[in-house]
């Protein structure tokens, strides 16, 4: 089993290696903005800024072709620890139940797991180089062509016009993927949601595979305080993984695991460990209705720590954002005035909102790279 505070942090190595990536990607498009000679016929144009695409699509690719072999490795590393510490637990309750469970070196299911889950893992990995170099010169066309559509329509000044383009392409980041909704996932939240998910399916994937092993058919969910909704309907409770219990409920179709927004699913953070009849329970119903109480308050709203895990959420996002905007800007020497002040704004806000809710800070989830 692994914890929710283990699951998530297990992203922030590699967070930590794409934030870089991103840094980078941002300054080279700022400079080929800033550089851009917009005075120039509407068909040349077209011809210049598709030459810029074309050479900024292969500069992405080169800079994530870089770091590929740094994240695959770092993955793998990730995915033995996991599978370590969940057997760790999970086999410390059969040993208690009386049963031997085989160890991790010895089982060839397990290594087989691993192995399937660090190429299923690692394929998201390598796909991110292919959308984020399609997305994110997508992104730098639309930012170039209106800059050039403001500047010879005589809307704004050149200075105006480059920098709110380059103002736009950090406040978004570095897009990865690009939903039809126009939705858009980041470097930083496709990379946290691909490490999450893809190490707590195999983590449970071999837990499965040990109670099979071990014919435990009940298992005890995970809980934790600021649980999305839906889940905290079902958390910290026993289930029947058969469904054949007069007793528990069905696993599967309570929890929905094996689904995206079930157990399990899309950056979800919940696990389960085996139960044998007269263990103790882990959560009381009195707990569990603490988790989803409302013991925080933040300039006199009361409020989950769901709420108020979203807003501090929301906080960290905006400090990412100034942050880029600082780094990029400084890389071409541009003024960083504007982004000084709003990130010393947002880290008062910070500053107040832990104050008042007693929340600790993450300082991982507001860090943002240099750029080189």
């Amino acid at each position: 089993m692994l914890t929710p505070e283990y699951l998530t942090a297990v992203p922030d190595r590699l967070v930590d290696l794409y934030a870089q990536v991103e840094a980078d990607i941002l300054a080279d498009m700022a400079s080929r903005i800033n550089g851009y000679d917009m005075f120039i016929p509407a068909a040349q144009h077209q011809l210049q800024m598709l030459e810029e695409m074309g050479c900024l699509r292969e500069d992405i690719v080169r800079k994530l072709q870089q770091v590929t072999g740094k994240s695959h490795a770092e993955l793998s590393a990730i995915m033995q620890e996991a599978g370590v510490e969940t057997l760790r637990v999970d086999d410390a309750i059969y040993r208690a139940a009386g049963l031997t469970p085989s160890p991790l070196t010895a089982s060839r299911t397990m290594q087989q797991i691993l192995q399937t889950g660090l190429q299923k893992t690692g394929g998201l990995f390598d796909n991110l180089t292919k959308t984020t170099a399609a997305t994110a010169t997508r992104q730098f066309e639309r930012a170039l062509d209106r800059a050039y559509m403001q500047i010879t329509s005589g809307a704004f000044s050149p200075d105006v016009a480059i920098k709110n383009a380059i103002k736009d392409l950090c406040g978004q980041g570095v897009t990865v993927i690009e939903y039809p909704s126009g939705h858009r996932d980041t470097m930083e939240v496709a990379v946290r949601r691909a490490t999450v998910t893809g190490v707590n399916q195999t983590a449970l994937a071999m837990q499965e595979a040990r109670a099979d092993e071990m014919g435990c058919d009940l298992v005890e969910v995970t809980a934790h305080a600021g649980a999305r909704p839906s889940h905290a309907e079902w958390q910290g409770k026993i289930y029947s993984r058969s469904g054949r219990s007069r007793e528990y409920r069905d696993f599967v179709s309570v929890t929905g695991y094996g689904t995206g927004a079930g157990l399990g699913g899309w950056n979800c953070s919940h696990s389960f460990k085996p139960y044998f009849e007269g263990m103790p329970r882990t959560y009381s119903k009195e707990l569990l209705q603490e988790y989803n109480s409302t013991p925080y308050e933040y300039n006199g709203v009361s409020m989950t720590e769901y709420d108020a895990l979203q807003r501090q959420r929301e906080i960290e996002r905006n400090i990412r954002r100034w942050k880029r905007e600082q780094s990029t800007l400084s890389a071409i020497g541009a003024d960083t005035s504007q982004a000084n002040g709003c990130l010393r704004w947002w880290n008062e806000t910070r500053n107040d909102f832990l104050e008042q809710t007693g929340l600790k800070r993450q300082a991982t989830r507001e860090f943002v790279a240099t750029s080189r």
